[in-house]
């Protein structure tokens, strides 16, 4: 009787070796891998916080660099200026080469947006808006005192006074465009198609 117990339980052995030794082998390779992290893991809220965290830490820093990034490369206001009278001297020599007189004092810069009354020749606009400076000062403009003379046109600056250091105006040759620009110009319906041009001054 002793010997047919011994023959029945070992299949029951065998199978606990082999279990056994299935155990080891998955231990052994798990530290050859480096997988010490437990399974349970996966199934634990806090291992999900934990990743949340990480991604709100990782998400703050690239915002951070993304806006210094941004903000390194606003251009100076004086540069802006520079930029603006340039454009506006080469719109006032494009409206003169049109007209044939640059705006009056009446009409102003505003004639190279809108359309003024009783300027039959405009093929405007020449500028897609009016602003002010970057210090939110007007651009001051006043037309030649005579046809062979170039307008005034300043930026005042920083300090909004006329006549200091800081005053900005633009490169005279830019009133004069030349005529190489004239090669595909359009008018201003034909250039805007669907957009109302005022056929005169606001307030007019």
């Amino acid at each position: 009787m002793l010997v047919s117990a011994l023959r029945e339980s070992s299949p029951r052995v065998v199978r606990k070796r082999k279990i056994e030794n299935i155990r080891r082998e998955y231990e052994r390779q798990k530290t050859e891998l480096g997988m010490v992290v437990s399974p349970t893991l996966w199934r634990s809220p806090k291992f999900y916080l934990g990743i949340i965290v990480m991604m709100a830490i990782v998400g703050g820093v690239v915002f951070r660099a993304t806006d210094s990034a941004v903000t390194s490369n606003v251009e100076p206001p004086h540069l802006v200026a520079m930029r603006h009278v340039d454009v506006l001297a080469e719109a006032l020599g494009r409206y003169r080469f049109h007209v044939g007189a640059y705006p009056t004092p009446e009409l102003g810069l505003a004639a190279l947006a809108y359309r003024p009354a009783d300027v039959p020749k405009w093929n405007g606009p020449y500028i897609n808006q009016l602003r002010a400076d970057p210090w939110g000062t007007p651009f001051f403009y006043e037309p030649p005192s005579d046809p062979g003379s170039l307008p005034t046109l300043i930026c005042f600056g920083a300090d909004k006074l006329r006549g200091t250091a800081d005053d900005i105006t633009p490169d005279p040759a830019r009133f004069d465009p030349g005529t190489e620009w004239t090669n595909g110009w359009l008018s201003a319906e034909d250039r805007l198609p669907g957009v109302r041009v005022l056929r005169s001054l606001p307030g007019s």
